[in-house]
C-alpha cells in the first residue's frame, strides 16, 4: 500500500479511480459529506455509513466536509479527526491513499478537510487546514473551543479580526482577586478568545493603578503567567479609571476588555464603529448584562460554565458579524 501524509495545505495525486474517504474520532461520531465549492451537495456521492464517503467518480472539484453526527451542534472539546482518502478497492492490496495529519476540531460546527479535483489522468488531493492552532493552556484551549462554538467559525475572516486589548484594574480592591488567581484565569480565558478573533496571536495587556503600565508582548500560552507575575509585585493604586487608555481615535478594529471587580464610576460602555468595549467583572456577587460579563472569583472555575462566559464575552462581536452578513 502506498501512503502519503498531508500536512497543512499539502497536496498529493492519486489514481483517477473511485475513492473512499473515512473520517473518525475517538470521542464522537462524525458525518462526512462531499460538496461543491459553493456548498451545494456534490454528485455522485455515496454514504454507506457514518464517517464513510464513497466517490464513484470525480469530474469536478469536490470539498470534503465533516460535521458532528446527530444532534450535537458543534464538535465536543478535545475532538481530533483521523482522515484517510484512498482508492476504493477491496481487491487491490496495494491501493494508494492519503492521510491527513490529525485535525483538532474542538468547538467547530463543521470543517473543510480537503479538496479532490481532476489533475490530468489523476486526482489531486489537497488538505484544507492551512493554519496550525497556537499552543494554549488547558483553560485557554477550552475557551478557544467555546469561542469557536459561540461564533460558529474556526477563526474570524482576516478583514474582520480585532486587535485584542485588556486593561486590568490594579487598585487595592483587586488584591483578593489577584491573590486567589482569578485574574490569571480571566487572562487565560481571554487568550483563548484572542486566538479566534485576534488579528495577531497576542494580547495587549495594560495594568491600570497609580498609572498605566503596558506589558511586553508575549505568547498567548504564557501571557496569564506574565500578568500574574506583574500583579504579584505591582504597587496597587486607588480609584480605578476605565478611561485611562484613550481609544477614541482608533481607526483599527479593536476589542477592548476591562477587567475589574465593580462597574467603574466613569464607565459608559460606549462603543464606536471600530472599537468594542466590554467590561469583565470578577467577583461572586457580580452581575452581567449588555456589554458586561460576570466571572465568579475562583482560581479554578467550573469549566462547564465556560461556554456561557465566552458567549457573553463575544456577544457584541457575534452581533457585528450578523450585521455584516458573516453569520446567518
Amino acid at each position: 500500500m502506498s501512503g502519503y501524509v498531508l500536512n497543512g495545505a499539502g497536496r498529493v495525486e492519486l489514481p483517477n479511480r473511485p475513492l473512499a474517504v473515512t473520517v473518525a474520532a475517538v470521542t464522537t461520531a462524525v458525518a462526512v459529506r462531499a460538496t461543491l465549492p459553493d456548498g451545494r451537495p456534490a454528485e455522485p456521492a455515496l454514504y454507506p455509513r457514518v464517517g464513510l464517503l464513497i466517490l464513484p467518480r470525480v469530474d469536478t472539484e469536490i470539498v470534503v466536509v465533516a460535521r458532528p453526527d446527530g444532534e450535537s451542534a458543534a464538535f465536543p472539546d478535545g475532538t481530533v479527526l483521523q482522515v484517510t482518502i484512498g482508492v476504493d478497492s477491496s481487491r487491490d492490496l496495494d491501493s494508494e491513499r492519503a492521510e491527513l495529519t490529525p485535525v483538532d476540531v474542538s468547538g467547530l460546527h463543521q470543517v473543510e478537510l480537503a479538496t479532490i479535483a481532476p489533475a490530468g489522468p489523476r486526482l489531486a488531493i489537497t488538505a484544507r487546514r492551512t493554519a496550525v492552532d497556537v499552543s494554549l493552556t488547558d483553560v485557554g484551549s477550552r475557551a478557544r473551543s467555546a469561542a469557536r462554538s459561540a461564533l460558529a467559525l474556526d477563526r474570524l475572516p482576516e478583514p474582520r479580526r480585532f486587535d485584542v486589548e485588556v486593561d486590568v484594574d490594579t487598585t487595592m480592591s483587586m488584591l483578593a482577586r489577584i491573590d486567589d488567581g482569578s485574574i490569571r484565569t480571566v487572562i487565560d480565558v481571554l487568550s483563548g478568545v484572542a486566538a479566534v478573533v485576534g488579528a495577531r496571536e497576542e494580547l495587549a495587556v495594560r495594568l491600570i493603578g497609580h498609572g498605566v503600565t503596558t506589558l511586553p508582548v508575549t505568547e498567548l500560552r504564557d501571557v496569564a503567567n506574565q500578568v500574574q507575575a506583574e500583579l504579584d509585585s505591582a504597587a496597587l493604586g486607588m480609584g480605578f479609571r476605565s478611561a485611562a487608555v484613550d481609544r477614541g481615535e482608533r481607526d483599527t478594529r479593536t476589542l477592548a476588555f476591562t477587567v475589574t471587580d465593580a462597574v467603574p464610576a466613569d464607565w459608559d460602555g460606549a462603543c464606536t464603529d471600530t472599537v468594542i468595549r466590554h467590561l469583565v467583572l470578577v467577583g461572586d456577587t457580580a452581575e452581567g448584562g449588555p456589554g458586561v460579563t460576570a466571572v465568579p472569583s475562583s482560581a479554578a472555575p467550573e469549566l462547564s460554565s465556560l461556554s456561557v462566559v465566552v458567549t457573553s464575552l463575544l456577544a457584541d462581536v457575534s452581533a457585528s458579524l450578523f450585521a455584516e452578513g458573516v453569520r446567518r
